[in-house]
């Protein structure tokens, strides 16, 4: 499921991501380039958390980061949280 967020005035895109053994809702998330992105992460079940490598940031709670490069970047659960772990993947889009 993808979703794609208004913008304001600012440029800043806000999303929020729930967080449950094994997947995260939505698991796609598409912005522009130059897009400054927040996502709020929602731990339904235990603690979660979102790792992106590509814009070097990680977190429990939220995560921001400016999405300056074009592409489609991969995210995990950045906390252990049972055997499904390894597979509680997402993916940011982003476009010109």
């Amino acid at each position: 499921t993808a979703v794609i967020a208004n913008q304001n005035q600012q440029n800043q895109v806000m999303f929020s991501v729930d967080a449950k053994r094994w997947q995260f809702t939505p698991d796609v998330i598409r912005v522009k380039k130059g897009q400054k992105v927040k996502i709020i992460i929602n731990n339904t079940d235990t603690t979660h958390g979102i790792n992106l490598p590509d814009f070097n940031v990680s977190g429990n709670d939220s995560v921001e980061f400016i999405a300056d490069k074009t592409g489609e970047f991969s995210f995990s659960c950045n906390t252990y949280c049972g055997p499904g772990h390894t597979t509680m993947k997402g993916k940011i889009i982003v476009t010109e």
